[in-house]
């Protein structure tokens, strides 16, 4: 099968990384702005992400707390967290953990990318 010239090559991922999807399209949307405004900042989270998502970094990368603790992926309640890709630019994303014996690798599921500071994190019990 050829490829087609001038259409960029998908980096591959490591048997031991996670495949990075977006939930919806606000956050796919969001991911563009964010390619458009930080794009050296969010290619260091992409290599976060797929590395170890699920690593705590008080910095950088933690879970959040209260009602957006979790998301519903896939009709699946998974962990979610926030990474911090510049001092006011956040992701936020669900973590699917790999399952060895399903051969199903991990899965990082972008719910929120916001050039911005989320207004959701100001209230007290979903701060950090």
């Amino acid at each position: 099968m050829a490829g087609k010239r001038g259409v960029p090559v998908p980096r591959p991922i490591k048997g031991t990384e996670y495949e990075i999807f977006f939930g919806n399209t606000a956050a796919e949307r969001g991911w563009t702005d964010l390619k458009a405004s930080a794009k050296n900042a969010l290619a260091d989270a992409h290599d976060y992400l797929t590395a170890h998502p699920g690593q705590y970094d008080p910095d950088r990368c933690y879970q959040l707390r209260g009602d957006l603790s979790t998301a519903l992926v896939d009709g699946m309640v998974l962990p979610q967290w926030q990474y911090k890709v510049t001092d006011g630019a956040r992701l936020w994303y669900a973590v699917d953990e790999p399952n060895a014996k399903a051969k199903k690798p991990g899965r990082v599921v972008i719910t929120k990318a916001a050039t911005g500071h989320p207004n959701e994190t100001d209230s007290k019990k979903n701060f950090r």
